[in-house]
């Protein structure tokens, strides 16, 4: 069945219901027009399962229009999200060596708690936090500023947005806009929209190359007084383990480094929106996981890799907030490599397929009483219905899968995990009164449609 998503009548914030919609009237697998291209979209985690356990030979990017655009035209490094092929794996490899495996990236853990640890001391002198959303931004932006450059840009003590944070930000409004134009007339005219995006992704590249700069020249001047091995036993430097590698290059760098600023502040800084603002809203889950940070941490203030290991409901709660609110508007979407057949259906190469996993993981065939906030479905070892959830891995997958998946997920899991589990150890948690929801808006990432009030109560003071 195909539908044609028509730009004149309908938002792209629309989509979602329209896609829900469709799988009522049709079925689990709908075909869709939006603007001059054809979707496919699938509601079921077998579908998806299918598609995504695909072998991958030739590794197709899904084809953003815009960036594509503004690499050619302005010259810049061409970021992992757009290569495919050999030149994504030559890049993809050495980048997933440093950002994937486990134990490098509990390796920055201190260096995150360090961040943490400055803003918590920074929140304990406030009772709320007015802008949430923005507060967290900033987190996320001195967080993975630590990962790239090991140096703090101040952005945690700022009641401002970083300037890469809000660039970014700009930038993905311009670019969703960019996505349902009917005719992508900036792909051969420098339109007002094309202006805009390329005056602010050049601000982007020059913070990303001044800071780039400013680290190798701290490296080099070490090297030259001879005393670099000793800096890097003190701290992991994920600038020098790239440039040690005979595989990259400055631009190679350059562009695995605006690949992890570009996806890991708003994404990171939105997951953890709305993490909190489930645990507020639902203050008897927010006890059960102060009595677990106390039963396994205790007093402590230094958070191991071993302690959040021991922490079960705080991962569960960060995944079910997850599933709540998809951190994306449907899923991650995949061009066929081959002519595939998904429910009776022969799928041409080439096609982009899309799970709509934001519309399965509230179904209730997957994931019973999907509309209410119940971190325990994701534990282990519980006797329930509720757990059914578990049986269907390939309905929910916000990070995406496979090759493809992110690239920043481990540094991004650690990040929420360090940093929610200090905010619930010092502070109880709460919405302003006659506050029921949190409304959202599709911005490449799901984000908070008006700004986000917390109020925050020091543990130490109640």
């Amino acid at each position: 069945m195909t539908y044609i998503f028509k730009t004149a009548n309908y938002e792209l914030n629309d989509l979602p219901e329209i896609l829900t919609n469709m799988r009522e009237q049709y079925g689990d697998i709908v075909k869709m027009r939006i603007g001059r291209d054809y979707v496919v979209y699938i509601f079921d985690p077998d579908y998806t399962k299918t598609v995504l356990q695909l072998p991958y030979k030739e590794f197709f990017a899904y084809q953003l229009d815009l960036p594509e655009v503004l690499t050619k035209r302005a010259g810049l490094p061409k970021s992992l999200t757009l290569m495919e092929g050999k030149e994504w794996k030559e890049l993809r490899k050495p980048a997933q060596e440093k950002m994937l495996r486990p134990a490098v990236v509990a390796s920055y853990g201190p260096l995150i708690e360090q961040v943490t640890d400055d803003f918590i001391d920074i929140l304990k002198r406030k009772k709320t936090i007015d802008d949430l959303q923005m507060t967290l931004s900033n987190y996320t932006t001195e967080s993975v500023a630590m990962l790239c450059f090991n140096r703090r840009l101040g952005s945690i003590a700022s009641e401002e947005p970083a300037e890469i944070a809000k660039c970014i930000s700009e930038f993905f409004t311009l670019f969703q806009k960019s996505r349902i134009m009917p005719f992508k007339t900036f792909k051969y005219f420098k339109t007002p929209l094309y202006k805009q995006a390329e005056m602010v992704r050049l601000r982007i590249q020059n913070i990303v190359e001044k800071e780039l700069k400013a680290q190798l020249d701290v490296l080099n001047e070490l090297k030259k007084e001879n005393q670099l091995d000793d800096y890097l036993q003190k701290d992991p430097n994920f600038m020098y383990s790239l440039l040690a590698d005979s595989r990259m290059t400055l631009g190679k760098i350059t562009s695995i480094v605006t690949t992890l600023f570009n996806a890991g502040i708003d994404s990171t800084a939105n997951s953890m929106l709305f993490a909190l603002s489930d645990l507020a809203f639902h203050q008897e889950k927010q006890q059960k996981l102060y009595q677990e940070i106390r039963t396994v941490v205790g007093d402590g203030k230094h958070l191991t890799k071993d302690y959040l290991a021991q922490m079960p409901f705080l991962k569960a709660c960060i995944k079910e907030s997850q599933r709540l609110t998809f951190p994306v508007m449907t899923g991650p979407a995949r061009f066929m490599e081959w002519d595939t057949v998904v429910g009776g259906f022969t799928i041409p190469r080439k096609t982009l397929v899309n799970p709509d996993m934001a519309a399965m993981v509230k179904d209730e065939r997957f994931f019973p009483k999907a509309k209410e906030y119940i971190p325990e479905r994701w534990l282990r070892n519980v006797n329930d219905d509720i757990t059914k959830g578990q049986e269907f891995p390939f309905a929910f997958k916000p990070f995406g899968f496979g090759p493809r998946g992110c690239i920043g997920q481990r540094f991004a899991e650690i990040e929420m995990q360090i940093g929610i589990t200090k905010i619930i150890q010092n502070f109880e948690i709460s919405m302003p009164p006659g506050v029921s929801e949190i409304k959202t808006v599709h911005r490449t990432f799901t984000s908070p449609a008006q700004k986000v009030t917390l109020q925050i109560h020091d543990r130490n003071r109640i």
